[in-house]
Protein backbone atom coordinates (compact mmCIF):
# COMPACT_ATOMS: atom_id res chain seq x y z
CA UNK A 1 0.00 0.00 0.00
CA UNK A 2 1.42 3.20 -0.44
CA UNK A 3 0.57 6.29 1.83
CA UNK A 4 1.35 9.69 2.40
CA UNK A 5 1.83 11.80 5.46
CA UNK A 6 2.53 15.23 6.60
CA UNK A 7 4.73 15.55 9.37
CA UNK A 8 7.57 17.62 11.13
CA UNK A 9 10.97 17.84 10.20
CA UNK A 10 11.59 16.00 13.62
CA UNK A 11 10.16 13.35 12.78
CA UNK A 12 11.18 12.86 9.19
CA UNK A 13 14.72 13.07 10.78
CA UNK A 14 13.90 10.67 13.37
CA UNK A 15 12.87 8.52 10.60
CA UNK A 16 15.68 9.26 8.44
CA UNK A 17 18.43 8.23 11.00
CA UNK A 18 16.61 4.92 11.77
CA UNK A 19 14.48 5.33 15.06
CA UNK A 20 11.21 3.88 15.44
CA UNK A 21 8.54 6.53 15.56
CA UNK A 22 6.07 5.50 18.73
CA UNK A 23 2.68 7.54 19.33
CA UNK A 24 -0.28 5.98 21.81
CA UNK A 25 -2.30 8.97 21.08
CA UNK A 26 -5.90 8.77 20.74
CA UNK A 27 -6.79 11.88 18.78
CA UNK A 28 -9.71 13.84 19.98
CA UNK A 29 -12.57 15.65 17.88
CA UNK A 30 -14.32 13.97 14.68
CA UNK A 31 -11.94 11.05 14.40
CA UNK A 32 -11.32 7.25 15.76
CA UNK A 33 -7.89 7.14 15.25
CA UNK A 34 -5.00 6.46 17.92
CA UNK A 35 -1.26 7.14 16.66
CA UNK A 36 0.32 8.19 13.27
CA UNK A 37 -2.25 8.94 10.73
CA UNK A 38 -1.80 7.98 6.66
CA UNK A 39 -3.82 8.84 3.91
CA UNK A 40 -4.16 6.18 0.42
CA UNK A 41 -2.66 7.62 -1.89
CA UNK A 42 -5.22 5.64 -4.43
CA UNK A 43 -7.81 7.74 -1.82
CA UNK A 44 -5.95 11.39 -1.80
CA UNK A 45 -3.24 13.15 -3.76
CA UNK A 46 -1.19 14.96 -1.34
CA UNK A 47 -2.53 18.00 -2.88
CA UNK A 48 -5.82 17.11 -2.15
CA UNK A 49 -5.53 16.41 1.29
CA UNK A 50 -3.25 19.70 2.24
CA UNK A 51 -6.73 21.72 1.65
CA UNK A 52 -8.88 19.70 4.50
CA UNK A 53 -5.73 19.18 6.41
CA UNK A 54 -4.45 23.04 6.81
CA UNK A 55 -4.31 24.24 10.18
CA UNK A 56 -4.62 20.61 11.76
CA UNK A 57 -0.89 18.29 10.47
CA UNK A 58 2.49 19.91 9.99
CA UNK A 59 3.11 21.17 7.27
CA UNK A 60 7.35 21.08 7.36
CA UNK A 61 7.17 17.40 5.28
CA UNK A 62 5.47 15.23 3.26
CA UNK A 63 6.35 11.90 3.04
CA UNK A 64 5.64 9.38 0.57
CA UNK A 65 6.06 5.24 1.60
CA UNK A 66 5.05 2.23 0.85
CA UNK A 67 4.28 -0.49 3.12
CA UNK A 68 2.94 -3.85 3.49
CA UNK A 69 1.90 -3.56 7.24
CA UNK A 70 -1.85 -4.00 8.42
CA UNK A 71 -2.93 -0.63 9.21
CA UNK A 72 -5.73 0.48 10.95
CA UNK A 73 -8.19 1.83 9.03
CA UNK A 74 -10.42 4.77 10.82
CA UNK A 75 -11.51 7.99 10.04
CA UNK A 76 -11.74 11.36 10.56
CA UNK A 77 -14.48 14.28 9.85
CA UNK A 78 -12.88 17.01 7.99
CA UNK A 79 -14.03 20.54 6.15
CA UNK A 80 -14.49 20.36 2.72
CA UNK A 81 -12.73 23.21 0.80
CA UNK A 82 -14.76 26.14 0.14
CA UNK A 83 -15.29 26.87 -3.37
CA UNK A 84 -14.27 30.34 -3.42
CA UNK A 85 -16.25 33.57 -4.22
CA UNK A 86 -14.09 35.75 -5.39
CA UNK A 87 -15.18 37.82 -2.65
CA UNK A 88 -12.17 37.26 -0.12
CA UNK A 89 -13.87 39.27 2.68
CA UNK A 90 -17.00 36.76 2.05
CA UNK A 91 -15.14 33.70 1.92
CA UNK A 92 -13.67 34.19 5.46
CA UNK A 93 -16.70 35.04 6.64
CA UNK A 94 -18.18 31.65 4.95
CA UNK A 95 -15.31 29.85 6.36
CA UNK A 96 -15.45 31.25 10.16
CA UNK A 97 -19.25 30.98 10.47
CA UNK A 98 -19.15 27.25 9.49
CA UNK A 99 -20.85 27.41 5.43
CA UNK A 100 -18.99 24.53 5.03
CA UNK A 101 -19.53 20.88 4.39
CA UNK A 102 -18.03 17.92 5.96
CA UNK A 103 -16.42 14.67 4.82
CA UNK A 104 -15.76 11.14 6.04
CA UNK A 105 -12.14 10.66 5.24
CA UNK A 106 -10.70 6.94 5.56
CA UNK A 107 -7.06 7.43 7.56
CA UNK A 108 -4.87 4.35 7.86
CA UNK A 109 -3.36 4.56 11.53
CA UNK A 110 -0.26 2.54 13.39
CA UNK A 111 1.12 3.49 16.73
CA UNK A 112 4.76 3.05 15.48
CA UNK A 113 6.99 2.52 12.29
CA UNK A 114 10.32 3.30 10.89
CA UNK A 115 12.55 2.91 7.83
CA UNK A 116 12.05 -1.53 8.10
CA UNK A 117 8.43 -0.97 7.67
CA UNK A 118 7.99 2.10 5.71
CA UNK A 119 9.77 2.50 2.81
CA UNK A 120 10.51 6.36 1.88
CA UNK A 121 9.32 6.83 -1.76
CA UNK A 122 9.55 10.74 -2.31
CA UNK A 123 9.26 13.44 0.11
CA UNK A 124 8.18 17.50 -0.22
CA UNK A 125 9.40 20.23 1.68
CA UNK A 126 8.32 23.54 2.93
CA UNK A 127 4.93 22.79 2.05
CA UNK A 128 3.36 25.93 3.53
CA UNK A 129 5.98 28.10 0.45
CA UNK A 130 4.13 25.79 -2.14
CA UNK A 131 0.94 26.11 -1.29
CA UNK A 132 -1.87 28.83 -2.64
CA UNK A 133 -5.47 28.12 -1.03
CA UNK A 134 -7.32 29.33 -3.53
CA UNK A 135 -6.10 26.56 -5.80
CA UNK A 136 -5.51 22.65 -5.83
CA UNK A 137 -1.70 22.40 -7.19
CA UNK A 138 -1.23 20.35 -9.85
CA UNK A 139 2.20 18.99 -8.18
CA UNK A 140 4.15 19.51 -4.99
CA UNK A 141 8.42 19.63 -5.55
CA UNK A 142 9.48 16.07 -4.77
CA UNK A 143 12.58 14.90 -4.04
CA UNK A 144 12.58 11.20 -5.08
CA UNK A 145 14.75 8.33 -2.91
CA UNK A 146 16.33 5.87 -4.52
CA UNK A 147 17.01 2.17 -3.48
Amino acid sequence: MKVFRFMSKVEFEKYKHNFTLRNDKKHDGKTNSIGFCFLNLEEYTPEEAMHFLSGIVSFDICAVFETEEKLNKTYGIYAKPIDPTGNIMADIINLLSGFNDHFKANEYCITSYNKEKFKLLKYSENIWKQWNPTEIQENLKWKEVSG
